[in-house]
């Protein structure tokens, strides 16, 4: 039966998620998913819906954020639960400036995420993600900065 220790666990979750990038913990990153997801990101670069075992998911995230430093803030999480699956959609506030505290730049990114989740005895907080579906709705600033949309 959920209750709403299982609600605050899912949040907990998304918010690992987000520290886990801005701290560079992969293996903390790696800890919230499922061994493969489905991932969404086309309203951000434009490219095709994928499924990706969560290795493969890290690595592109390594690959993408070098050389920057990120701020993921998330709010306003929205959980409904199905079964032994949780629902999230929360808002979210991307910040990205340059490692290179010289360089001025920056690259910020504004929408929401539905997250789906599933109850497991492995995650950091008992849930993992098996479904990232991001909506970008504004980005503002350099946009060469972010990895996936480099030239």
């Amino acid at each position: 039966m959920l209750n709403r220790s299982d609600h605050d666990n899912v949040v907990r979750t998304i918010h690992e998620f987000c520290r886990a990038f801005d701290q560079r913990d992969w293996t903390g990153l790696r800890r919230c998913l499922a061994a493969s997801l489905d991932t969404d990101y086309s309203s951000f670069r434009g490219t095709p819906a994928a499924r990706m075992t969560a290795d493969e998911f890290v690595a592109q995230r390594r690959s993408g954020l070098a050389g920057l430093v990120t701020q993921h803030l998330s709010l306003n999480h929205l959980v409904t639960f199905t079964g032994e699956r949780a629902h999230c959609r929360f808002d979210f506030v991307i910040h990205r400036w340059p490692s290179d505290t010289s360089d001025s730049r920056f690259f910020h990114t504004f929408g929401y995420y539905e997250i789906v989740l599933h109850h497991t005895a492995d995650g950091p907080d008992l849930w993992a993600i098996e479904s990232i579906t991001q909506h970008a709705l504004r980005s503002e600033g350099s946009s060469e900065l972010h990895g996936a949309l480099r030239q």
